[in-house]
């Protein structure tokens, strides 16, 4: 039961209907229920993986905060269980396909079973959730909270399949569900929930049909130079959209019940320089990294460079292994790295040098070159090997090949998509501006005609389109 599907629509029509429908005392059992349903539909053998989790981490809550002088055994306790969990269930065959390319033995029963185990759904966000706790909890920035409370913190539907990654002090005390209905939780939580939907598929849906072409077996060899930069921007729209859709979504769903989840996009393809970049796309997977493992390493290196650049790129190539065991998302993370590297050395270079940061020329001249590489960087994500990111690579920069396989069509779509996103902030201030001069409660035109008519527009969009495609990108991480 995807979040793009008509079942899902129903399930959230009936749990919201009941939800508000219950006096306040009985709303967090029926959340953890309804929480538990929704992810037992995905795989209801893999239940009890988020439960343990919970358990888990509620036993070594427990006793680091009932016994001070063994905090730092027991939350290497817990992190080391939820990690070993997520190797076992995501990493399995990528450690037994490294262990074979390196000539060591491994038995092709053990190999056939490893790679046969299903992958649960959501593991590689909550076992973050669950790694944050602990370390929140060991240095007192939250409490220890009642079990039924981590397992809903941990199986909360709205975001327990992709995010956004919450911290327990967001959303725990949120999850009491007190507040009185609002109509703004229904506008607000319609406006995401349906933008969302036509996000997934009516243009992340559509560009995927030619990205799988464009990185299929089917498709061309050699590609030309035109088609591979045109594939490359694609994707790059695709995958966007696609995950922001799963956001909007989320976010909307949770409104509905009156709980605000963080955002987790900025229009990130108005960044200006790689750490912006990283400022505006998934930006709780951003804040993560940099509070849990960048931080922490800043600190012990003292500002020494070397190791500094060293430890962010192996921390970038992480942030590519979380997203996927292939080294294609590896490549990633470590270009990604080396950009980050790239302009904190300029940013060296360039301190007391006041012409240089005035310079518009060098400004815009950052803008374009993180937006190369960024697309660049998209095409060992998605390709299927490094060979294929090669070919397409390689056509991109430096071996022109003339010709085009795609119709207008593709590129007129991609086209569109691109003044879409350049227009994005423009779009959404007047609608904000819109959203103030209406207010939020009340009868009003936007109301009563503009919003009515925008969703009804939507669902539409939304039917005429659903051709039941309804893998999200970012589910298979």
């Amino acid at each position: 039961m995807t979040f793009n599907s008509v079942p899902y629509l129903f399930f959230l029509a009936i749990a919201v209907a009941v939800f508000w429908l219950l006096p306040a005392r009985f709303r967090h059992a029926f959340v953890l229920l309804a929480s538990l349903g929704f992810y037992g539909l995905w795989g209801f053998l893999f239940v009890w993986i988020p439960l343990l989790v919970a358990g888990i981490v509620y036993l070594a809550g427990r006793q680091l905060t009932a016994n001070p002088a063994g905090q730092k055994q027991w939350t290497r306790f817990g992190i080391s269980f939820v990690l070993l969990l997520l190797i076992v269930f995501k990493y399995r065959g990528f450690l037994f396909s490294i262990l074979a390319a390196l000539g060591v033995s491994t038995s092709f029963h053990g190999l056939s079973l490893a790679t046969s185990i299903a992958f649960p759904m959501g593991i590689s966000f909550y076992t973050f959730e669950a790694i944050a706790y602990l370390i929140d909890l060991r240095q007192g920035r939250v409490k220890m909270p009642g079990l039924f409370d981590l397992c809903l913190f941990f199986l909360f539907w709205p975001n327990i399949l992709s995010g956004p990654i919450v911290r327990a002090r967001e959303l725990m005390p949120q999850l009491v569900f007190t507040k009185p209905f609002e109509p703004r939780f229904c506008f607000e939580g319609l406006d995401r929930l349906i933008w969302g939907l036509v996000q997934k598929n009516v243009i992340a849906n559509m560009l995927g049909i030619w990205v799988d072409w464009g990185f299929g077996a089917g498709s061309t060899a050699i590609p030309s130079t035109l088609d591979s930069w045109g594939l490359a921007v694609a994707f790059g729209l695709q995958i966007y959209f696609d995950f922001a859709a799963y956001t909007n979504m989320a976010i909307g769903a949770a409104r509905l019940i009156g709980v605000t989840l963080p955002e987790n996009f900025r229009q990130p393809y108005h960044a200006a320089t790689p750490p912006d970049f990283w400022n505006r796309w998934h930006m709780t997977l951003s804040r993560w990294i940099r509070d849990y493992l960048f931080f922490p390493l800043n600190a012990k290196w003292a500002g020494a460079s070397g190791p500094l650049y060293v430890s962010l790129i192996g921390v970038m190539a992480l942030v590519g292994l979380w997203h996927g065991a292939g080294w294609g998302f590896i490549l990633w993370g470590v270009l990604h790295g080396a950009y980050l590297v790239g302009y904190r050395i300029y940013e060296k270079w360039r301190a007391g040098r006041p012409s240089v940061v005035a310079s518009r020329i060098a400004a815009n001249g950052w803008r374009v070159l993180t937006m190369v590489a960024i697309t660049a960087a998209w095409v060992p994500f998605r390709a299927p090997t490094l060979h294929k990111a090669a070919t397409i690579l390689s056509s991109m920069f430096y071996r022109f090949v003339g010709g085009r396989a795609y119709d207008t069509g593709f590129y007129v779509f991609t086209g569109a998509l691109i003044l879409f996103c350049g227009a994005e902030p423009w779009l959404f201030r007047k609608l904000g501006e819109m959203e103030d001069r209406a207010g939020a409660d009340g009868p009003s035109p936007f109301h009563i005609v503009v919003r009515p008519v925008a969703y009804a527009f939507g669902l539409l969009l939304f039917l005429v389109f659903d051709e039941h495609n309804g893998q999200f990108i970012y589910s298979q991480f």
